[in-house]
């Protein structure tokens, strides 16, 4: 069955249901410019996603990193295993027990729906569906997720958005905790790791990328946590400005116009110049050399040699054999 199309002609819940109801499998690839979204499925679920914008690609094992489950020094432990063994890096975080595996579904199933989430905020971009196509061919850990589920969380999370921005307007916010004994709550486990990042330094952008929660998560652990009281804002990081490159303009194309326009203006500015010269009488030119053109008189001059015993002038040949 072949789905393609652009997003502003279908909306991508609208795919999402056709290729659940249709248990399909393959593979369904969004693009926007250098940004490109792959969503694996089998028999209409759901098994991967995968979000690569331009260069920047994160591996599940460096988000294991970023989110805190593997430490730094652990994680250099387990490259070195693979630099040896040669075996997959998820292989020897499963096999030799760092994390369990459902330790690590759990969180691919997240960054699943994180990629959902974001697909769901594009307004433009390309569609189609590969059938037959497989992600991630060599894991070794197989998810199915409802389609329809992660449609209708998304579907949430995008209503939940607009008040969650207007409290925490911009990334270049930064926030700091608040003293309160009064305050016993106990935080959720996200929000216990976002306020334990929250130093009155890091703005919200930094701690987005900290958390490994993804930016919908942290905004809404951020949020309640402003919410309750627990922390509020300090100041603002001033927006570094991107200087725009000035575009060179190449005038190449100009040069052959240029030349030949030059080449004409030359060549008329010089007849006009000699025309005038020539009618003010300047310059006199010689045209024709009378030299080449004098007649010539041998059968003449024979004549009067034999007449007179001499050869003649011209001026002779001319007076007697009246030449003009």
């Amino acid at each position: 069955m072949p789905i393609e199309g652009d997003i502003k002609s279908l909306n991508l819940a609208s795919v999402l249901q056709l290729i659940a109801q249709e248990q399909l499998s393959g593979v369904l690839k969004v693009k926007r410019n250098n940004e490109i979204v792959d969503v694996g499925f089998i028999d209409g679920q759901i098994t991967g996603a995968f979000y690569e914008r331009g260069e920047n690609v994160e591996r599940l094992e460096s988000y294991l990193v970023r989110s805190g489950l593997l430490g730094k020094n652990v994680y250099e432990l387990i490259e070195d295993i693979h630099r040896e063994t040669k075996r997959p890096i998820m292989n020897i975080i499963l096999e030799d027990k760092y994390l369990n595996i459902k330790e690590v579904e759990r969180i691919i199933k997240f960054k699943i729906q994180e990629v959902i989430d974001e697909l769901f905020t594009w307004k433009e971009g390309s569609f189609k569906f590969e059938e037959g196509a497989v992600i991630y061919p060599k894991s070794i850990i197989k998810i199915r997720m409802h389609t329809e589920g992660l449609i209708l969380e998304a579907a949430r999370r995008m209503d939940e958005w607009p008040r969650i921005t207007k409290a925490i307007p911009s990334g270049d916010l930064v926030y700091k905790k608040v003293e309160r004994p009064e305050l016993k709550l106990e935080p959720r486990e996200d929000e216990a790791r976002v306020l334990s990042l929250i130093d009155g330094h890091r703005s919200v952008d930094d701690i987005v990328e900290l958390s490994g929660f993804g930016k919908f998560h942290t905004y809404s652990a951020l949020y309640h946590l402003l919410s309750t009281g627990q922390i509020e804002l300090a100041y603002a990081k001033p927006a570094v400005k991107k200087i725009k490159p000035k575009r060179q303009i190449s005038l190449k194309f100009l040069t052959l116009p240029l030349w030949v326009g030059l080449a004409i203006i030359i060549f008329i500015g010089e007849f006009l110049i000699g025309n005038y010269i020539f009618k003010k009488g300047f310059l006199s030119f010689e045209i024709i050399n009378k030299e080449l053109y004098t007649p010539q008189y041998d059968d003449y001059k024979e004549i009067f040699f034999y007449k007179y015993n001499r050869y003649p002038s011209i001026p002779e040949i001319e007076d007697i054999f009246k030449i003009k």
